[in-house]
């Protein structure tokens, strides 16, 4: 069967081109689409009759893919919130959601052929942005939104991750803290912005910086082994860990050192949820406005479906910086 990778190769464009230009959407210069037309037909290349027909009539179906390399499962509280915002907002429409898997099918677009065979009409995908069956699914002509993705394939939803962590340790450097331990979240595209945040704001100040060390999402023996280790090499006076439950883990790690929050050292997070609010003291936090991104990834895959939105966009929905009793202005 020839696929959309093949005639991808034929024409010289991108397959993410190729398929914005056989699904007519704007953007696509007529020339380019003409090429991709004429190669089409000449390596004998057609879209899926099931696709076709998914277009045709809706099934008031969407799918949720949770896609992951690492043990990050459903069980989030965070995902759960964002999730729960997206059911209500399209329940409410009078959509059903279906969790989607590629099922015993492990060969090439597993799923766009699950997908065709529960006629869904759009999908969320929350996963590994770089996976194969994933980018299959992004380049098909099935309507797809993600949180958290930041390219050219489909809309994302995320939070202004750059701006807050840069308010975030600005903040911190005001209250005299100048030896932050900034702990990421292993490499993505909010990995990499929050970084760039972490950075900005000591060079705002012509300050030297702490490097930053990666750790895992959701990861609390992790950040707590590593806690242990990068405290006493580096002596930072405030750490600031990727989520809450890795701040659980750090939490618990320098209390068993015999350190004390925040007399000993401030701690930060982000995502803000109900571990952030429960950990003695509560934890200054970057709040994600999870209901906020779930509803915006509803409305944008909602038009998608229903009005033919076909603009690839970031849509960004604001945090909010949240200071606590964790954190304790230096004496100069």
């Amino acid at each position: 069967m020839v696929t959309i990778y093949d005639l991808s190769e034929e024409s010289g464009f991108s397959p993410s081109t190729v398929s914005k230009a056989l699904n007519n959407y704007s953007g696509v210069n007529p020339a380019t689409r003409e090429k991709i037309l004429l190669a089409a037909k000449k390596i004998g290349y057609t879209p899926n009759a099931n696709a076709r027909a998914l277009k045709a009539k809706c099934s008031k179906n969407l799918g949720v893919l949770f896609y992951l390399r690492n043990s990050l499962d459903l069980t989030h509280y965070f995902f759960i919130q964002v999730l729960n915002e997206f059911k209500r907002v399209t329940e409410g429409r009078g959509y059903d959601i279906t969790l989607l898997s590629k099922g015993a099918d492990a060969g090439a677009q597993a799923f766009v052929k699950h997908c065709h065979m529960r006629q869904l009409d759009g999908v969320l995908i929350l996963g590994d942005y770089t996976s194969d069956l994933v980018q299959e699914l992004m380049i098909s002509d099935i309507p797809c939104v993600a949180i958290d993705y930041a390219g050219d394939l489909i809309p994302g939803v995320m939070s202004d991750n750059y701006e807050k962590t840069r308010a975030l340790v600005s903040e911190l450097i005001g209250m005299g803290h100048e030896r932050i331990l900034f702990f990421t979240g292993e490499f993505n595209f909010v990995t990499e912005e929050r970084k760039r945040g972490y950075a900005d704001a000591f060079r705002e100040v012509n300050k030297e910086r702490l490097p930053c060390v990666e750790a895992r999402y959701y990861d609390a023996d992790l950040s707590a082994e590593y806690t242990e280790k990068y405290y006493p090499a580096l002596h930072p006076t405030a750490i600031i860990y990727p989520d809450d439950f890795s701040a659980t883990g750090g939490v618990n790690a320098l209390r068993g050192m015999g350190l004390s929050v925040p007399d000993d050292v401030s701690v930060a997070t982000f995502d803000g949820g109900v571990l952030s609010r429960v950990t003695s003291p509560e934890l200054t936090c970057v709040r994600q406005n999870a209901e906020g991104i779930g509803q915006a990834l509803a409305e944008k895959l909602l038009r998608m479906i229903e009005c033919g939105d076909d603009k690839i966009e970031r849509i960004v929905v604001e945090a909010q910086i949240h200071f606590t009793e964790s954190c304790r202005r230096l004496k100069k």
